[in-house]
């Protein structure tokens, strides 16, 4: 009894242990993506502070008039952690202290004129703790107006009418929706339905200049009807879209984030740009004073929120296809260091980059467990300090210091609530890296990536950073050059290999540049001798009667290169060629395409993928018996001249170009990389083509067509090799079902 006492104890100790484990499991993964697309899990970067979201009851607005939060629209922060919440369906901004406790209502006030006054549709608010303009800014929709009250008591200071502005559209209007004020005391406004760009006004509020405005979107259909008809242009011109929420960066406060409504039309272009990481359709954007988008995008991706999207064309009420799966991008935060984040309203995710565009991390769930966001609105950063006492190597106090604390907070409106995720070792030092290396810290820096590859070694963003803090630091010591050279390997990142790989080139010329001249000479005059060597060999067989040697069929394809209608004339009718050489043509080309699977350089293959033996000789020998066989089919029916074993060397001796110039690509891919690895490309194309040509001419001759019958033959040969491919699959797929109904009876048969 008493061991059975002892199992059931230990059971429920087991099962205490589990769920508390489970418990502490966040209810959503946090990851990157690798260069390639791939996701890459991460060590958890933010996690849900507290036991619950906090709501109207945690608030304390219960305890007071009982009027719950209703329609929050938006969620700000100060520099001294205090929260101020618009909540639009009660027409009042709640202020919080860090510790998310009631401070203060604003919703009735004494405007200027000395009359009570109130909100009409408040949408967000910005606050500015110090300097010449602080103060707490509010969208007043409605009303039209933003107005200031004092960061310290809250009272009303200041209302900013609606500035005397000319719309290009005679429908547009003037409602502020968010605001931002930068360190000179410009206010840059995003009004609702505006496509002219955010307005810019002054201190006094009086209007500037609109700057930033998005990119319009234009169908190949609407730029043929504007070219034929310019008179059409306004008619078919489409609305661009508007500007939905504003950020002030923290690092320089000068620049200004931005938030864009993606139209419909606009997504596919959304899309696209996640790869191209052109600005035009991008959802944020980083505008300076004078309205150019600044924001570097030298990340894998565009900082655009999701990478992994799938374009789902599904029809809408109005008939129209609606592209899913891109982000919309809600709303945009800056957070310490110069990393800053948005949050997507399809998946309810953060996503959070550095200024360079790289993606730090992604977290965050749509769901309604804690940590989850049900219906995401806002983000924003909550950052203070608090005093922590520093201790001597005794554990005694000697004094305080004090110690930055970073959060964000994620404002839920359907759970009328918002959630506090707490930062982690791992994001702190990974905040901590990104801040030592922009203030040119490499030193420092370096051993802040090591600490982070520690905690996690499938992060490609580090290991590309490491790689450029090692080359900063280099000075043209090679053993660093080779290290940096490592890390960017490690990551596929070719961009930066091929800057490192440049200056290691440039210090082996540099020191070997003459025996490199020596060897360049002498493999041009071995050329030239193979050439003229060749070129003996062949006329002495010209003059001469009798069988052709091997070593003259082989050589003939010099001759044959340079003066293809002769050469083909003599290779039919002087029996200049051979069955053996050609079967020697073949096999030197698939050897070629196996050393090119296998010996490019890493910038043309960074995953380091090789071909086998097998794979390189069913690519050279399935087309060339296809074409061979398709044209003997077609030249037999159209009174070609050509027997099938003319065919056959013809076509393998306009083979005769193309290893040489793979082999020549192929090796040029070990030494040239960035912009000069397009050369190994252009000798594959001019190989392809060479090759193409001689093939035309040889069939020509062999069959003593004239040109556009050669063509026509040639085109429907090509369309026979698709006709015998087809016929092919059709034959081993009915195979393929005849042995598995075989096996099938032949397996009832042994049961029964």
């Amino acid at each position: 009894m008493k061991k059975l006492a002892r199992i059931i104890a230990f059971t429920f100790v087991l099962a205490f242990v589990f769920s508390t484990c489970a418990f502490a499991v966040t209810p959503y993964d946090t990851y990157t993506y690798s260069i390639d697309g791939e996701v890459l899990k991460s060590p958890d970067a933010y996690v849900a502070d507290g036991v619950a979201p906090i709501d109207s009851a945690t608030i304390g607005l219960d305890n007071l008039d009982g009027k719950k939060l209703n329609n929050p629209t938006d969620i700000e922060t100060d520099s001294e952690g205090n929260i101020y919440i618009t909540d639009q369906g009660e027409n009042r901004i709640i202020v919080l202290n860090r510790y998310y406790e009631w401070q203060a209502t604003i919703e009735t006030f004494v405007n200027s004129d000395g009359v009570e006054d109130s909100f009409n549709t408040p949408t967000s608010t910005f606050a500015v703790s110090d300097g010449d303009y602080k103060g707490l800014y509010v969208c007043d929709k409605l009303n039209k107006r933003i107005i200031r009250f004092s960061i310290d008591d809250y009272s009303y200071e200041h209302t900013y009418k609606e500035p005397q502005i000319n719309f290009a559209d005679d429908k547009g209007s003037y409602t502020p929706v968010s605001c931002v004020v930068d360190k000179h005391g410009r206010m840059y406004v995003a009004s609702d339905g505006t496509t002219e760009g955010i307005i810019v006004l002054t201190s006094g509020g009086e209007f500037i200049n609109f700057i930033g405005a998005p990119k319009v979107s234009v169908s190949a259909l609407q730029a043929v009807l504007q070219t034929v008809n310019p008179f059409s242009k306004k008619e078919f011109t489409n609305v661009p879209s508007t500007y939905t929420n504003l950020e002030l960066d923290n690092t320089f406060g000068d620049f200004v984030y931005g938030t864009v409504k993606i139209l419909e039309d606009d997504k596919p272009q959304q899309e696209a740009q996640i790869t191209s990481k052109q600005p035009d359709y991008s959802p944020v954007k980083l505008l300076n004073a004078g309205g150019t988008d600044i924001m570097q995008r030298t990340g894998f991706f565009s900082p655009a929120g999701e990478v992994a999207v799938k374009t789902i064309k599904v029809k809408t009420s109005m008939n129209k296809d609606a592209y899913n799966g891109v982000s919309t991008v809600l709303d945009v935060s800056s957070g310490p260091d110069g990393v800053w984040s948005i949050i997507d309203r399809e998946r309810s995710k953060i996503y959070t980059y550095d200024r360079s565009g790289n993606l730090l991390y992604i977290f965050g769930d749509k769901g309604e467990q804690f940590g989850q966001i049900s219906q995401a609105q806002a983000i924003t950063y909550q950052t203070y300090e608090v005093e922590k006492d520093v201790l001597d190597e005794n554990g005694n106090v000697i004094g305080t210091e004090l110690v930055p604390v970073t959060k964000i907070i994620v404002l839920d409106i359907k759970n009328l609530s918002f959630t506090v995720y707490r930062q982690t070792d791992y994001a702190s030092v990974l905040s901590t890296a990104i801040k030592l290396q922009n203030a040119g810290e490499f030193d420092l820096a370096k051993d802040a990536w090591e600490e982070v590859l520690a905690r996690n070694n499938n992060f490609d963003t580090a290991y590309v950073e490491m790689g450029k803090v090692i080359y900063r630091n280099a000075n043209g010591d090679r053993e660093q050059l080779d290290q940096a050279l490592k890390y960017f390997k490690n990551a596929y990142d070719t961009e930066n290999f091929a800057t490192v790989f440049k200056a290691i080139r440039a210090q082996f010329m540099e020191k070997w540049f003459i025996l490199m001249v020596i060897a360049i000479v002498a493999v041009l005059f071995g050329v030239v001798k193979v050439f003229g060597y060749a070129g003996k060999v062949n006329k002495a067989a010209a003059t001469k009667g009798g069988k052709r040697t091997l070593k003259e069929e082989l050589t003939y394809g010099f001759h044959l290169m340079f003066h293809p209608f002769d050469g083909y004339w003599d290779l039919k009718h002087e029996k200049r060629g051979s069955m053996r050489a050609s079967i020697i043509f073949i096999i030197i080309t698939v050897v070629a395409f196996y050393y090119s699977g296998i010996g490019k350089g890493y910038y043309y293959n960074p995953k380091g993928s090789t071909a086998t033996i097998f794979s390189q000789a069913a690519m050279v020998l399935i087309p060339f018996f296809l074409f061979v066989v398709s044209n003997w089919c077609f030249t037999t029916l159209f009174d070609g001249e050509g027997s099938f074993k003319d065919i056959f060397i013809s076509t393998a001796y306009a083979l005769y170009p193309l290893p040489i110039l793979v082999i020549v690509s192929t090796a040029l891919t070990n030494v040239l990389v960035g912009t000069e690895s397009q050369i190994p490309s252009l000798i594959l194309t001019v190989a392809y083509i060479y090759m193409a040509f001689l093939i035309i001419i040889g069939m020509q001759v062999t069959h003593d067509y004239s040109t556009g019958k050669n063509i026509v033959t040639i085109v429907m040969t090509l369309v026979g090799m698709v006709v015998i491919m087809f016929i092919a699959v059709l034959f081993i797929s009915l195979i393929t079902k005849m042995s598995g109904f075989v096996s099938t009876i032949m397996s009832e048969i042994s049961y029964r």
